[in-house]
């Protein structure tokens, strides 16, 4: 059915068998059964597929089409066996693609946006994928709509539909209409379609359509042929894979033809150690290997609660050199607690930690103390009546919690404290609330409307400076009004800055009475005007655990900590001073500094700037842009829907995961679970090991790759015969390549890696430099294996094959070794509690084709004597000592 626009709500509700008090579980595991899971269909990568695709490589092609010629010409065994070494081979590089691809399946169902519904009448967060036709949804700003839905509720709800029908302003819904059958789509008021976003107000809907089913899920299959982008990581390998195949290609040219005319080997076999050292040495597994480091370090870093969306965020967070970070709740709390309240010209202190409703208003002035203050009960009223509605407490879990903005909450909890539950329900029943005007960041107040009797009164609350200046009247401690003198006026500034200096939050109450008021054209405009000043709240958030360590942590890292946020500048640079950040008037700059000043003044000292005060969501998204502009790498914090343009422009963008909006999520390349700064910090700590991770695999299997070629081409050029047989090179490869690369992937932290100034953006993983030093190490390895070779072909060519073969196995696992820092030597680092088993079962698959008959003959080897065995070990040493050195002298490479 596609006609829900055209019928009254009662029909919805009747033909959809529900009620505004939703479905029952048991009805809704009925119904998931009839229509399936909330999610579109996605073409998945089946593991046949994954496995055939470890084949399409034209060198594997190649090499298995030569294999099949040496069969029919005599060499079944060698033929059948190279096909079998390709067959593991395959079938290692598939066991990494199929785990990394269950790995980033997992980690993309962990980022699925949740949804508020009502079941049984009770609210109740749930996944958007056990969503089901009938179910109730509730809509808030910054809300990513989670089906499609047939509004029955909505205030002032606006949704951004682009996404789906490509008009860029947000459509205003109303609940109440009811449209004609041909109305399309982009102006059906009374739905909300699935994947578009709630920019404003809130709304309630029934559940109409789920997945394929719904406007977006027709068109499904469309989006879902796009391709997933490779990460800038990836794309450098395979841009470095393509540039060496072309001289390897040139270099098994020179092999083959040596070989054939100069070793007068013959051309089968020539051409099979030919395609064998190409597919040996085109580092073609890098990819996979790299892709499971990443995943397997995005999984290391959920546990440290930061949630990666997308794993080219890994590689840039190594890179980060600034985080513009929210202070609300990401260095702070996120608790509000009001501590004092200014009200009818007197102080109090008020106790208590926390949401939970428990403690003491005590007035600061002895003198006063004995006289009822009138002023304070009306405060603590509209505490209640004012935020009752918008804000519920709650106790989970033994625990007190806030639904609802955390300032207001923070009010609410205040009032809680001061009546007890007969009283509240009183108080919410005496002064109904008819009418809400929401809070506006340009207002920077919200107001209701509650029916008093004949009258109605309006109550505002907000940021007190804004709030003042709507006042010309005050309340005082024995109920009466007057008008607000300059000195009161004065004196309450002075309150403000008194409050904000000590590291409270600010939040005023003012109120009015009318006789008359005509609710439905009522605007801020006509109700917040000519108010009465009622009283100031100081909201205290205190730092998190942990954040002053991690501002030092940072410093030692080459890491700028700049703090933004909503709040008073006294404020701010209270708990600035706090953590431990550098603050002075001098690198403080406010929102209205920033509108006064243009982009090329701003440019000059944007990064000198320590603490922005008093910031809208576009002052954060210029700051961003600037910072990038003078060549910073910007992480920027953010939660709501007006963060989303800041957190898309920056380098990394990080949402917060309890109190973010699901658009900041969709935006953001880091979501934290925990919505901790310290989390931020070990995330990027995690993304610069990562980083030093991915280089260790890469540095080994290139210089093994160099040493293989090198060791092969050298021999043919000076007329050696064979060095080593196609298995041979194979069998190294699959040695060399799975284990002991993936065990690097995964080394420990290095110790200074947070001592370490950030790496530069573009800054490659494959340098010039690298290439050298590959080359360098590849020679010295290759020239010690034909070396040993030459001396060992005075025995025979099979066991001077061994020799070579098995040297340059062992090489490649000191080579591991000496791989696990580029700057650090071996005794410094910390124990890889992985990469000594690699290298242990690498080192027994090696002797068994060396000791085992039935392999021997398979690998064409011949056991070594005892005393040989220590000479190729001392030989492997030589390797690792050279680089070893090379850190001791701070070589870098």
């Amino acid at each position: 059915m596609n006609d829900w626009h055209t019928l009254p709500i009662s029909e919805v509700f009747k033909r959809l068998k529900t009620s505004p008090k939703g479905l029952s579980e048991e009805e809704v595991r009925k119904r998931l059964q009839i229509y399936g899971y909330n999610v579109f269909k996605e073409k998945k990568k089946r593991a046949i597929i994954i496995f055939i695709n470890q084949f399409k490589s034209i060198l594997i092609l190649i090499l298995i089409i030569a294999a099949i010629i040496s069969f029919f010409l005599g060499s079944k065994l060698d033929a059948l066996s190279i096909i079998a070494i390709v067959i593991l081979m395959g079938l290692m590089g598939f066991i990494q693609e199929f785990r990394a691809e269950r790995a980033l399946e997992k980690l993309k169902a962990m980022t699925t946006p949740q949804c508020t519904v009502i079941r049984n009448g009770k609210e109740k967060t749930i996944s958007i994928t056990e969503l089901v036709p009938g179910d109730i949804v509730l809509l808030n700003e910054g809300d990513k709509v989670p089906a499609d839905i047939r509004l029955f509720e909505t205030e002032n709800l606006e949704i951004d539909e682009s996404s789906l029908t490509g008009e860029s302003i947000p459509v205003e819904k109303n609940a109440n209409i009811i449209l004609s059958k041909d109305t399309p789509v982009a102006e059906r008021k009374n739905m909300a379609f699935m994947g578009t976003y709630v920019t404003k107000g809130k709304g309630k809907g029934v559940v109409v359509a789920t997945g394929m089913q719904t406007e977006i899920g027709k068109i499904a299959k469309f989006l879902l042929e796009a391709k997933e982008e490779k990460t800038p990581l990836e794309i450098e390998l395979d841009k470095f894979g393509k540039r060496i195949g072309i001289i390897l290609i040139i270099i098994c040219l020179i092999v083959f033809f040596s070989l054939t005319f100069i070793a007068k080997e013959r051309i089968i076999e020539a051409l099979l150690l030919s395609i064998a050292l190409a597919v040996a040495a085109v580092p073609e597994g890098l990819p996979a290997i790299t892709t499971v480091i990443l995943t397997l370090g995005a999984w290391r870093m959920v546990k440290r609660n930061a949630l990666v969306r997308r794993l080219a965020a890994i590689e840039t967070l190594g890179s980060c050199n600034v985080i513009c970070v929210d202070k609300t709740g990401t260095i702070t709390k996120g608790e509000m607690t009001v501590r004092q309240i200014f009200t009818g010209n007197r102080l109090y202190k008020v106790t208590g930690i926390g949401y939970e409703p428990r403690g003491e208003i005590i007035e600061l002035d002895e003198i006063k103390k004995l006289k009822p203050n009138k002023a304070l009960e009306f405060l603590l009223k509209c505490c209640i009546i004012h935020n009752v509605e918008e804000v519920s407490l709650i106790k989970e879990d033994n625990q007190w919690k806030i639904k609802g903005p955390p300032t207001p909450g923070a009010a609410l909890v205040l009032g809680y404290k001061a009546f007890n539950e007969n009283e509240i329900n009183k108080l919410i029943n005496k002064y109904p609330v008819v009418r809400t005007l929401p809070f506006d960041r340009f207002r920077k107040r919200r107001s209701t409307i509650h029916k008093v009797g004949n009258r109605f009164l309006v109550i505002v609350s907000g940021a007190p400076e804004v709030l003042l200046n709507q006042c010309t009247k005050i309340l005082l401690d024995d109920g009466s009004e007057k008008p607000l003198t300059k000195d009161e006026r004065n004196r309450i500034i002075q309150m403000i800055n008194n409050f904000a200096s000590r590291g409270f939050r600010t939040y005023a109450f003012a109120y009015r009475y009318f006789d008359n008021m005509n609710l439905e054209k009522v605007t801020p405009e006509t109700a917040e005007r000519e108010l009465t000043f009622l009283g100031l709240l100081g909201i205290i958030d205190p730092p998190r655990e942990g954040v002053k360590d991690a501002i030092k942590v940072c410093k030692r890292a080459g890491i700028k900590i700049i703090m933004i946020t909503g709040d008073h500048k006294l404020t701010a640079m209270s708990i600035a001073k706090e953590i431990g950040l550098e603050v002075s008037e001098d690198k403080v700059l406010e929102g209205r500094d920033l509108d006064s000043m243009e982009d090329k003044e701003l440019e000059k000292i944007v990064d000198k700037v320590t603490v922005y005060a008093r910031v809208t969501p576009e002052h954060k998204a210029r700051i961003v842009k600037l910072l990038k502009k003078k060549g910073y790498i910007v992480a920027m914090t953010g939660d709501g829907v007006n963060d989303a343009p800041a957190l898309k422009l920056a380098d990394i963008g990080v949402a917060m995961g309890i109190r973010g909006t699901e658009v900041a999520k969709e935006a953001a390349d880091l979501i934290l679970l925990d919505d901790n700064f310290v989390t931020i910090v070990e995330a990027v700590k995690e993304g610069r090991v990562i980083f030093e991770n991915l280089k260790k695999p890469i540095n080994y299997l290139l210089t093994c790759n160099f040493g293989e070629i090198l060791t092969i081409f050298g021999s043919a050029m000076i007329g050696l015969p064979e060095i080593l047989k196609p298995i041979h090179l194979l069998w190294i490869n699959i040695t060399t390549d799975a284990l002991p690369a993936i065990a690097l992937g995964l080394e420990p932290a290095e110790p200074g890696l947070m001592e370490r100034p950030p790496r530069r953006k573009d800054e490659g993983i494959i340098t010039n430099r690298k290439i050298i030093y590959y080359i360098v190490m590849g020679t010295i390895l290759a020239i010690l294996t034909i070396l040993f070779f030459s001396l060992a072909l005075s025995v025979n060519l099979t066991f001077a094959q061994t020799v070579a073969f098995t040297m340059l196995a062992l090489s490649e696992f000191g080579r591991a070794l000496s791989s696990r820092s580029e700057i650090n030597p071996i005794w410094k680092l910390p124990n890889n509690k992985w990469l000594w088993p690699a290298l242990l079962v690498s080192t027994f698959l090696q002797l068994m084709v060396i000791y085992i008959p039935p392999l021997t003959a398979i690998f064409h080897t011949t056991p070594i004597p005892p005393y040989i065995v220590p000479l190729i070990i001392l030989a492997t040493l030589i390797i690792f000592v050279i680089d070893e050195v090379r850190k001791l002298l701070k070589i870098r490479i």
